[in-house]
């Protein structure tokens, strides 16, 4: 009696358990988030339980947000057109690669209509609410982020190119997968460095790639081995960056005061803190 007595309190613990692992945990305008859901961000990104919350909070009002933003089949079309043109690939040459990757044509499909939902909801709702900057209001974003714009007097890389994305994300993923790219070791002068360039190495330490680009003849990625004594460089050398740069944090800003009204007249539930 007392064995079936524990048999069952143990049953019912089980059972209790596998509900819980992936229950409701908040509901936000009635679209759930599960446990599971939480727990999977927390794993990938590294992130507390309450900031993974946040994250999907705001996925779900953002999803709320763009409900009534219709993408045609057409314009999806058109856009993985472009994506294969930009990885020269074909179109059955790129299927076949997203299927080698472990995931289906119509995941991708779906991806990209959703790419497309957050650039039009973004140009309807947030980019109508950012003013133009003025010259004295980018000379004084300038002055206060210095950093940004500091620059060293040279800069020492290794330049891994070759002809395809895939070749270069395969040097990502591992140094050592070389075959089919090229390399060369490079010093960069400051009259050398572009604004596009500047942004991917004050963003990568020595050691790191910078994020991989096209240059117009062969995708490419620098990995950093040294760096020159640091000096900021004049306003009118960089003010397309400062440009950039200040539309980004505004556009950030924005986005964020968006969905904090949003988040401020939504109904969100918490059912399992």
């Amino acid at each position: 009696m007392k064995n079936l007595l524990l048999l069952s309190v143990i049953l019912l613990a089980t059972l209790t358990h596998a509900k819980i692992y992936n229950a409701v945990a908040i509901v936000v305008d009635g679209e759930p988030i599960t446990t599971q859901e939480i727990s999977a961000v927390q794993s990938q990104l590294g992130v507390s339980k309450k900031e993974a919350q946040d994250m999907l909070i705001d996925n779900r009002l953002q999803k709320h947000a763009m409900k009534n933003i219709s993408v045609s089949e057409d314009e999806i079309d058109k856009r993985v057109a472009l994506i294969a043109k930009q990885n020269n690939l074909s179109l059955k040459k790129m299927q076949r690669a997203i299927k080698e990757q472990g995931q289906s044509w119509n995941k991708f499909r779906d991806q990209t209509k959703t790419s497309i939902q957050k650039q039009k909801f973004f140009r309807t709702k947030i980019a109508q609410t950012i003013s133009e900057p003025s010259e004295d209001e980018l000379k004084i974003f300038y002055r206060n982020n210095r950093k940004l714009f500091s620059m060293p007097s040279n800069i020492s890389v290794i330049e891994f190119s070759a002809p395809t994305a895939d070749k270069i994300q395969a040097v990502l993923d591992n140094d050592a997968n070389q075959n089919g790219v090229k390399q060369r070791r490079v010093k960069i002068t400051g009259k050398d460095i572009t604004p596009q360039l500047l942004a991917m190495i004050s963003q990568s330490e020595i050691g790191e790639f910078t994020p991989a680009f096209n240059n117009g003849s062969a995708y490419v990625t620098y990995k950093i081995i040294g760096k020159g004594k640091k000096r900021m460089k004049p306003y009118e050398d960089v003010k397309k960056s400062v440009a950039m740069a200040w539309k980004r944090k505004e556009q950030e800003s924005a986005v964020k005061d968006y969905f904090k009204k949003m988040k401020s007249s939504a109904t969100i539930e918490i059912i399992r803190p």
